[in-house]
């Protein structure tokens, strides 16, 4: 008091620990009869209305489960196979693969060769569609090979794509950059995915080319890459700037 400063008083760290467990135990929601939250109108604590009670999980409950879990030979040997491995391949049942050995029976008179891959690309619904096209031609020339160019394809439906991405850009100019239907035409605008109706579109549009013609590339085998590179994380940054 008077003319010398007053030093301010802290509480010790028991104390502190005390005071905000004291505050925790206060927030906690009791259990009532029917299912809802009252509030009380003067402020004071919520009363849950659930009838199970929150348990939290402490250390030693954690601890003891370890100890349980690792008590089994069993366990320490899934543990290791897990940690080391492949869980799905861990996990995979041999007997179920030995009975199921995706051996049919019934087969359609004409598959069409060669067998074709898509890689690391999102290509399938093209993949499936040439390689119902390419039947009817190789029947027709009596061919024992032939495939169809999924790149080709590939190529005009990315062309597309950009194309509506800007027109949705122009259309959406007085949108909010922040807005939904912005930022979901900004996270993917040129994804690899399509169905029947676009593959439809695209050969009734540009036609189709044999594969030695227009063979595969490094960007439509790994579609990830040149994906990454049209659409960059900060793609919104760059067309607010």
């Amino acid at each position: 008091m008077g003319s010398s400063q007053s030093t301010p008083h802290f509480p010790t760290e028991a104390a502190a620990k005390r005071i905000l467990l004291e505050k925790i135990q206060d927030m906690n929601l009791d259990d009532a009869e029917d299912d809802y939250i009252h509030v009380n109108e003067k402020g004071g604590a919520f009363q849950n209305t659930s009838r199970a009670q929150w348990t939290p999980l402490s250390a030693s409950r954690v601890e003891k489960w370890e100890e349980e879990l690792l008590s089994d030979p069993k366990n320490r040997l899934a543990l290791s196979a897990l940690s080391s491995a492949d869980p799905r391949t861990v996990l995979t049942s041999r007997v179920t693969l030995n009975q199921d050995q995706q051996i049919f029976s019934v087969k359609i008179p004409f598959e069409g060769a060669p067998i074709t891959n898509q890689r690391q690309s999102g290509r399938c619904w093209l993949f499936a569609s040439t390689n119902v096209f390419r039947v009817a031609l190789m029947k027709r020339h009596n061919l024992k090979e032939f495939e169809l160019s999924q790149a080709y394809l590939f190529f005009w439906d990315k062309l597309e794509k950009s194309n509506y991405f800007l027109e949705q850009i122009l259309d959406t100019a007085g949108e909010d950059l922040d807005s939904r239907l912005v930022q979901t035409l900004l996270s993917t605008p040129v994804s690899d995915g399509g169905q029947w109706d676009m593959v439809y579109n695209l050969v009734h549009k540009y036609g189709l080319v044999p594969q030695v013609l227009y063979p595969d590339s490094f960007n439509a085998q790994t579609s990830s890459v040149i994906n990454s590179v049209i659409t960059p994380p900060n793609s919104a940054k760059m067309l607010s700037s």
